[in-house]
This record gives C-alpha cells, sequence and structure tokens, in this order.
C-alpha cells in the first residue's frame, strides 16, 4: 500500500470511528450539542468581528515577510500583490492534508505565473521563511516544557530526568537538527545549494522576516484571546499560547484535509485537560476554527475564482 492509499484508508477509518461514537453515544451528545449552542447563542459578535480583523491582519503580514524576502533577491512587488496568493495557498491547505504542503506548491506556480519569479526563487525565498520561522517557534516549545506552569505536574517528570541546563539535552536537540538538515539537504539538495549561494542576499532580509514571524505569532495568541472573550471564557495567557502551538502541530499531521477532525479533537482534548466543561471547550474550538479555518477558506476560494487560481492549483499536480 502506498503513502497515498495509507492516508485515504486512515481518513476513512477515522471518519467511520467517529460517526461509531457519535451513533453509540448519541444519548449523551445530544444534551452536549445543545448546551453549545446555547453557549455560541450568547457570542458577543464584537470580539468575533475583532478576532476575524486580527486574523486577516496576520495574512497581510504573511504577505508583507513574503514580500521583505523576495525584495532582498531582487523582485520588487508590493505585499499586497502578493496577498490573493497568500489566501490562495491558505485555501488549498485546509483542503489539502497535511497544512501548507499543497498551498506552497500553489504559492511557487502563482508567483511565477503571475510576477515570472523562477521556481527556484520562489521554492528558496519559502524555505527562507520557514528556517527564521522555526525560531519564534523553538522558543515557544521549550517554554512549553520548562516554563510553563500549566504543564507542571504532567512535565515534572520530564524536567527532573532532562533538566533546561542538561548537557544531554542540548546533545539531543543538535542531533535532531543535524538529522533535520541532512535530510532537507538530501532531499533539495538543488534548491539548498541555491539558498547557500543568495544566502548574502537573502541575510538582509533576516532581521525584518525574524520580526514579522514573532509578530504573527503574537497575533494568533491575540486572535484566539479574542475568541475567548466572544464566548466569556477565562483562558490565561499561558494555555492560550499551549493552544496555539499544538493547533501548529496538529494541523501539520498529514491524515486528514487541514487537519479536520484532528485538529478539533486534539484542541478540544487540550482545554478539557485545563479544566474546561466539555460544552464550552467544543463552543471555543468551533468558533475558533470558523474564524481562522473557515474566514480563508470562504477568501481564498474567492480570489481563486477570479484570478484562475484553479488552473494554477490544477497545473500544481504537474510539477
Amino acid at each position: 500500500m502506498d503513502l497515498e492509499a495509507l492516508k485515504k484508508a486512515t481518513a476513512a477509518f477515522l471518519v467511520l470511528t467517529a460517526i461509531l461514537l457519535v451513533v453509540s453515544n448519541r444519548a449523551e451528545i445530544v444534551p452536549l450539542l445543545e448546551e453549545s449552542w446555547k453557549i455560541l447563542s450568547d457570542t458577543r459578535i464584537m470580539y468575533v468581528f475583532l478576532a476575524s480583523s486580527v486574523y486577516l491582519l496576520s495574512v497581510y503580514f504573511f504577505a508583507v515577510r513574503w514580500q521583505q524576502v523576495l525584495s532582498s533577491i531582487g523582485y520588487n512587488l508590493k505585499a499586497v500583490n502578493l496577498l490573493p496568493i497568500m489566501f490562495g495557498a491558505a485555501f488549498v491547505n485546509n483542503i489539502t492534508p497535511a497544512s501548507r504542503t499543497g498551498g506552497e506548491s500553489l504559492r511557487i506556480i502563482w508567483a511565477n505565473r503571475s510576477f515570472g519569479i523562477t521556481y527556484t526563487h520562489a521554492v528558496i525565498t519559502i524555505l527562507f521563511e520557514r528556517l527564521v520561522e522555526a525560531i519564534p517557534v523553538a522558543l515557544l516549545f521549550l517554554y512549553i516544557l520548562y516554563l510553563s506552569p500549566s504543564f507542571e505536574s504532567l512535565l515534572h517528570l520530564q524536567r527532573k530526568i532532562l533538566p533546561f541546563n542538561s548537557s544531554l539535552l542540548w546533545v539531543l536537540i543538535l542531533i535532531g537538527g543535524g538529522i533535520g538538515v541532512w535530510i532537507l539537504i538530501r532531499k533539495s539538495s538543488i534548491f539548498t545549494r541555491k539558498l547557500y549561494q543568495d544566502w548574502k542576499q537573502l541575510n538582509r532580509s533576516f532581521v525584518p522576516v525574524l520580526l514579522l514571524s514573532c509578530l504573527v505569532w503574537g497575533l494568533d495568541v491575540i486572535r484566539i484571546k479574542l475568541v475567548a472573550s466572544a464566548l466569556s471564557l477565562p483562558l490565561s495567557m499561558d494555555i492560550i499560547i499551549v493552544f496555539s502551538v499544538l493547533y501548529l502541530i496538529l494541523g501539520c499531521l498529514p491524515i486528514t484535509p487541514g487537519g479536520l477532525g484532528i485538529v478539533e479533537g486534539g484542541l478540544v482534548s487540550l482545554l478539557l485537560y485545563f479544566g474546561m466543561s466539555p460544552a464550552s471547550a467544543g463552543s471555543f474550538v468551533f468558533l475558533e476554527r470558523f474564524v481562522s479555518y473557515g474566514l480563508s477558506s470562504l477568501i481564498g476560494i474567492l480570489y481563486l475564482f477570479y484570478y484562475g487560481g484553479f488552473k494554477i492549483w490544477k497545473d500544481t499536480k504537474s510539477h
């Protein structure tokens, strides 16, 4: 069985399992849905509007970030020119397994068709973005593992065995990073060589890209906080950070389109761990996904129709 067939089989199994669980537990689920509907009916619309605005602003900053990288290697574009590509890529990510996989291919082809950006330059700029973005992501991971008070009891043993200043920890990080870099080089040697050759030019955008990446993560935290405020749920900043990082991890799992089912189940489980009621947790995740998943899909599909992005997306399969 090839990887694609395995993905489809896994997705089908998860859907079937979910249906069976719903049918067998409908007596408990119906009251839960009624309670969730009651919570959602009291949603404060102003906070939903603000959360949606923050999300749109974060997508714009993604476009600004890419524009900065492209500018460093000689492509003078405006961020607004790249905005349709970013939304189109978000829509493709939402309907294909593994976040940022199909969407990145669309970005590469669309940028080439619309602005003459070579495939190699498109790939290395996206790769550069991801490498720089890994810095704030790694810092958030370290915060959760060693500084987050919410996981004090759960991670106490791990911290005792592998303290933050442990040489073993850093050896493992270096080994893991080395293996990751080696795999990356093996898989895309032509692009990594080109990345190395253009590093001096790309390096000029390092600081702006790093700051914009941190800013986007900050907006992510603000959006989640606004969604919680819309439902009058008291979520601490610590829980929101953990929620945001888990969101990223679950969305990257190549199982279901856009992580549907996987993301929701994981996030609800996290909130239940923190003591939130099932109805409140479900309502919160539903509203958050409505803002981040639903809004990006709606705008993305409109951009794809208007700019002929569906033909470009179809062409990505041949590349």
